[in-house]
């Protein structure tokens, strides 16, 4: 289970819905806290956004961390809080699975 942010272009959805090997849902609770809180119990296996801001998923990036999972860049980098840009998951693997998979933006920094 993957799940997705509210700042969904049509590229973004479609570069991932278009290599959906080993994926078997989608979902968005519409709060990136929530979504990586996900993550973090175990209930989705990975969460990415784009266009979001520090304030709203940097608690629970440390809640993610604490649990096991990994909280890196979408390109795969270091986390950069200011990018404006997440990926989270239950493991370092499937974050390099995935991140290749996303078509990847660049916003204006925070």
């Amino acid at each position: 289970m993957v799940c997705m942010g509210n700042y969904m272009s049509f590229e973004s959805i479609s570069s991932l819905l278009s290599n959906p090997d080993g994926v078997h849902g989608f979902r968005s609770l519409g709060s990136a806290a929530l979504n990586m809180c996900e993550v973090a119990r175990g209930c989705a296996d990975a969460y990415y956004e784009f266009g979001i801001h520090c304030w709203d998923y940097a608690a629970s990036d440390i809640i993610v961390r604490e649990a096991g999972g990994v909280v890196v860049d979408t390109e795969g980098g270091a986390l950069d809080l200011m990018s404006r840009r997440v990926l989270a998951a239950s493991s370092k693997q499937l974050a390099e699975q995935i991140s290749p998979r996303i078509k990847h933006l660049v916003l204006e920094r925070d």
